[in-house]
């Protein structure tokens, strides 16, 4: 009889859907201090429409395990832009590696624009 040391794996596969490695990203990188908002900024009114899609500002590649992602971010005017990349950067690998255990090797980050906030947008 094996003790808890040597419990046989299971046999079986996890298969992780792309949408779950994206909702990981999105709700990560927004957490993150200085980010508005994810995705490029080309129109008010393509703004509004996918404003609400998850996988919008973010591409990933996946190859046997291992990741490649890239984000188009928002930063708020005033932030330092690069601590605040590199702290998105940090944490999308962390988080991702972390929850799926898979593999980062990438994390660019384009920032697409700077938003100044109302007193009432910081405080909400």
């Amino acid at each position: 009889m094996p003790t808890l040391d040597e419990t046989p794996e299971p046999a079986g596969s996890v298969d992780i859907a792309e949408s779950a490695i994206i909702a990981v990203i999105h709700e990560s990188v927004l957490s993150c201090y200085g980010v508005v908002e994810l995705g490029p900024i080309k129109s008010a009114l393509r703004r509004r429409l996918r404003r609400n899609d998850p996988s919008r500002g973010i591409e990933i590649t996946v190859d046997n395990g291992h990741l490649e992602i890239e984000l188009s971010i928002v930063v708020e005017y005033g932030t330092p832009i690069f601590t605040v990349a590199q702290n998105v950067m940090q944490t999308i690998k962390f988080q991702v590696e972390s929850m799926l255990a898979m593999t980062v090797d990438r994390v660019n980050v384009n920032v697409d624009g700077l938003r100044v906030s109302t007193p009432t947008e910081k405080t909400a």
